[in-house]
């Protein structure tokens, strides 16, 4: 039994290359295969958990093993700390996929088996939007991420990224019964979904709405320990003002998030003498800053809309331990540990007045809202072009930048929408409505960039799934949960005669 955990967890490790930087997507494909193969050789359900735990302890051990470096060496946790929040999280992820074997192999012992045969994609796709709604949710690493450059792509716009990852585990299914049945229509199966996929990447979702935006950015790469330093605050900002002054003949200006490094209150003038010199420009800037409610006694991540159009939008979705601290009453004990600024946000509300330049209306995220498909598609279909902002800082020099823009493509694909993507240190980078990154920026450098982008109206299918999704994957679970519970007290039960 050891050398088949043995071969799980090297198996689950080889799928931090199915993804940014490097990425080879067909991994994704036969590492799960590997998997599904050797749940043969496990004798009970117990075992089969425990082979899929051992599985994601690879799996995401190697993929999001950053979040040490986050938590240590810009959270200044003492590395038991960081350590044991890593291998926590690392180990929690894991058990969603070891609840998902365990109840494929319960309903493959059942007496349905030759049905739950093909059960497994749909659990899979049940267990990955538990993973990203659970204790607000960490869908970082979702199979699906792994096939934005793969023909798989063209289902996202149908069933989004948790449907691509189904998808790519019933291919993995296939391949495995193929190599125990020698059933060629199996590989047919395999060829027409690729071909499928291939043909739905040119089907055409959106329409193209208004005139395009002239566009530019400024990723400053200002170094996570400096940022917000107090002595440091007038550099870093005419860092970012005199890197735009070539760029204020486009119609908007995008600096990253809290690329001001201060409260609103603190840096009103500067705010106002800003705005000013933008309306003289005939143009506009959406920077990242702190904005504060003293009347509430509360203070959000927030982008700001400045020059001929104002606006301001909150953040929703904010980082557990990042930016505030969930079951604050148990875990304050925590905050001696971890030192983050301004880690005790509020959340804005999920409806809020949409920025627009020049008739586009901007759907704004920050951060790691653009992990959610649900809170991109808050936005949708009303924007024309979505816009997020980041510090992926906080990550290094690590898989994590890359991996985020990866991330950042398949809300394009999702979502048949051009995204812009401002970060302090990279990857910075323009999307197109089909993914496919049109310009990018270097990481860790001071660079500039700008291009024409052209809004889109109109819904992909997916915007309108994606509301049915919680239910579907809700129901799946019921239905596995409930058919083995009886299959399994079935099995147990005398035969009539043997009492």
């Amino acid at each position: 039994m050891w050398l088949h955990r043995l071969i799980a967890l090297l198996t689950g490790a080889s799928m931090a290359l199915a993804f940014a930087p490097f990425p080879f997507w067909p991994v994704a494909i036969l590492s799960p295969a590997l998997l599904i193969f050797q749940l043969g050789f496990m004798p009970d359900r117990r075992q089969a958990g425990w082979l899929g735990f051992v599985w994601g302890l690879g799996y995401f051990g190697c993929g999001v093993y950053w979040i040490y470096n986050s938590l240590h060496v810009f959270g200044h946790a003492p590395p038991l700390v960081a350590g044991g929040l890593t291998v926590l999280m690392v180990a929690t992820l894991s058990l969603f996929i070891a609840a998902t074997l365990y109840l494929y192999r319960q309903l493959l012992d059942s007496s349905a088996s030759q049905l739950a045969l093909w059960s497994l994609p749909l659990l899979w796709f049940s267990m990955e939007w538990m993973k990203g709604w659970v204790l607000t949710g960490f869908p970082w690493l979702s199979i699906g991420y792994a096939h934005v450059d793969s023909p798989l792509a063209g289902f996202a716009p149908l069933i989004g990224v948790y449907g691509v990852g189904s998808i790519s585990i019933w291919i993995s299914l296939l391949l495995v019964r193929f190599k125990q049945q020698r059933d060629y229509r199996l590989l047919g199966i395999i060829a027409l979904i690729g071909v499928a996929g291939y043909l739905l990447q040119s089907v055409q979702w959106t329409q193209p709405a208004g005139e395009p935006l002239d566009i530019a950015m400024v990723q400053g790469n200002i170094p996570q320990d400096k940022k917000w330093r107090r002595e440091l605050r007038n550099q870093i900002i005419n860092t970012y003002w005199q890197s735009s002054q070539p760029l204020l003949d486009s119609d908007l200006v995008v600096w990253p998030e809290v690329a001001i490094p201060a409260r609103s209150e603190d840096v009103q003038p500067l705010l106002n003498s800003i705005t000013q010199k933008l309306q003289a420009h005939n143009t506009r800037l959406l920077t990242g800053i702190i904005v504060t409610d003293r009347a509430n006694d509360e203070y959000f991540n927030s982008m700001i809309l400045l020059g001929l159009e104002q606006g301001v939008y909150h953040k929703r979705h904010l980082v557990p331990f990042g930016e505030y601290y969930p079951f604050r009453s148990l875990i304050s004990w925590m905050r001696q540990y971890i030192r983050i600024p301004m880690s005790d946000m509020s959340a804005g509300s999920d409806q809020q007045p949409m920025m627009s330049v020049k008739g586009n209306r901007i759907g704004v995220s920050i951060c790691f809202e653009d992990v959610f498909s649900r809170d991109i598609n808050l936005d949708l279909p009303a924007a024309n072009i979505l816009l997020n902002t980041s510090n992926d800082a906080w990550f290094g020099d690590s898989l994590a930048p890359h991996q985020h823009l990866q991330i950042a493509r398949m809300r394009a694909i999702e979502t048949s929408r051009p995204l812009v993507r401002s970060t302090n240190t990279g990857s910075s980078a323009f999307i197109d409505h089909k993914g496919n990154i049109s310009q990018a920026l270097s990481l860790f450098k001071l660079e500039t960039a700008r291009a024409q982008v052209q809004g889109r109206s109109g819904a992909t299918p997916f915007i309108t799934f994606a509301k049915f999704q919680p239910w579907l994957a809700i129901m799946i679970l019921l239905i596995a949960v409930y058919s083995g519970f009886f299959a399994s007290r079935k099995s147990t039960r005398p035969e009539r005669g043997q009492q």
